[in-house]
């Protein structure tokens, strides 16, 4: 998100804000209520919020994120924060939720944000990679997964051999609709799928329910089963 090399090639400038706040946390899992214990990836969506858990470290710990559309004006990484900043949030969610999110401590917050997708790079002998070329939201999952892409990708480009400058040239072609695809579908998630209410979450409901898994599977074929080899 802050990389020098990035500013050097592209000038600097603030990261988009989004107005999303993350919260995370990890615990002892023998301090999990008994009923949260689920051996699962675990997301509970609401309006303007949405919370996610899931076992890790043999089973030794719970991972625990909450993320609020609260307006947040700035960005902000690893600050501590009190759990009762953190319920302010999360009091109109239900009451099984809430008590997850009663059991945490040692908070600290992320003030989310991501940059717009950039479509051209000076001819340059250095490339730029992952969130320093394309960072992004975290609804699709997708930041490290494009920066092994884009590994994939420069290291394919390179094995053919040529001139540094215009691999470099190729490689951000290559990539460059493929993860600005992926940047801005991520907002939109954030948007349509996580945080939606009345209406708008009755209507992502129905479009939602209205395909089967196996339809689900196509829709997303052309992210998953992607190489970094792939321009779209």
């Amino acid at each position: 998100m802050w990389s020098k090399v990035r500013a050097q090639m592209l000038g600097g400038g603030p990261p988009r804000v989004s107005g999303h706040t993350t919260y995370r946390s990890v615990i002892p899992v023998e301090d999990r209520p008994q009923e949260l214990r689920w051996n699962a990836a675990m997301l509970w969506a609401g309006p303007k919020c949405h919370i996610v858990h899931d076992p890790f470290q043999g089973w030794r710990s719970f991972n625990l994120v909450v993320t609020y559309h609260n307006d947040a004006p700035e960005p902000v990484a690893g600050k501590p924060v009190g759990a009762g900043q953190i319920r302010k949030g999360f009091e109109h969610v239900s009451p099984m939720a809430r008590q997850i999110i009663d059991k945490e401590r040692d908070w600290k917050l992320w003030g989310l944000c991501d940059r717009d997708p950039i479509m051209t790079c000076p001819e340059s002998r250095m490339a730029l990679q992952g969130d320093a070329a394309h960072p992004m939201l975290q609804y699709f999952a997708q930041g490290a997964c494009m920066a092994m892409e884009d590994a994939v990708c420069l290291s394919a480009l390179v094995g053919d051999g040529g001139d540094i400058p215009e691999i470099l040239t190729a490689y951000q072609k290559k990539r460059r609709l493929r993860t600005a695809r992926v940047q801005l579908q991520s907002r939109k998630i954030g948007e349509h799928i996580y945080h939606p209410d009345g209406a708008h979450a009755a209507l992502r409901n129905a479009l939602m329910s209205a395909k089967t898994p196996e339809q689900w599977y196509d829709t997303v074929e052309w992210l998953y089963g992607g190489t970094g080899l792939m321009g779209v």
